[in-house]
């Protein structure tokens, strides 16, 4: 497949790093998991969860930095069930947008019937906490949470634009400065921030609440 990767100039609460939009043609297929990696799958392969909200193994494992997805990773290879890894930067946009080319897989705006997030936009409820893996409808692709609950490290390097991004779906395995890609904002984030283009940040070693991750 293949998609335009960013967001066009004209989107509300666009940034800059979300440009310049960009054809990205994959040149191989993926798979990608219908949820976030949840605490209990979390606990079966590392024994402990180091979770801020807990009492329900379906919500998402958060708290967690990108070094410690890659132990997890680790491990969970080593069991000989496949090869996972963290989402291409590309990859998590692609599936989240699914086809669609708004600001959110959705439409034009969502509201807290669709999505676990905080602030302004349609008037709902605001739950200060993740909620359960699948609580919201999918997307068209059948994924859920792409927007809202926990943010979501990918495998990339942050870059500040997309000016020499890879266009094949692959990650920018080079660095540009010390931090990974998040994607896909958290139930603290308002809908500006939980956008399919919106691209976050954080140090690898991180390990601040609100961060998980999706195979």
């Amino acid at each position: 497949g293949k998609f335009m990767m960013g967001s066009p100039r004209t989107e509300p609460g666009r940034e800059s790093r979300e440009g310049p939009q960009h054809l990205v043609t994959f040149a191989r297929g993926f798979w990608m998991g219908k949820y976030a990696v949840t605490q209990a799958e979390w606990k079966r392969v590392m024994g402990s969860n180091p979770s801020r909200f807990t009492g329900d193994d379906r919500l998402p494992v958060e708290t967690v930095s990108w070094d410690d997805c890659q132990k997890y990773l680790a491990r969970l290879n080593l069991l000989g069930e496949g090869v996972f890894s963290l989402p291409s930067e590309a990859a998590w946009e692609y599936a989240c947008r699914a086809g669609t080319i708004t600001p959110f897989h959705f439409g034009e705006t969502i509201s807290t019937d669709q999505a676990n997030y905080s602030g302004s936009g349609k008037k709902g409820l605001y739950r200060g906490e993740t909620t359960p893996v699948g609580s919201f409808p999918a997307n068209p692709w059948g994924l859920h949470d792409m927007h809202g609950n926990v943010l979501e490290w990918c495998h990339d390097w942050f870059h500040g634009n997309y000016k020499g991004a890879p266009t094949d779906g692959r990650a920018w395995e080079s660095p540009a400065g010390e931090y990974r890609v998040l994607r896909g904002g958290s139930w603290a984030y308002p809908p500006g921030l939980c956008r399919a283009a919106f691209r976050d940040f954080n140090d690898p070693g991180d390990r601040l609440e609100g961060r998980g991750f999706r195979l």
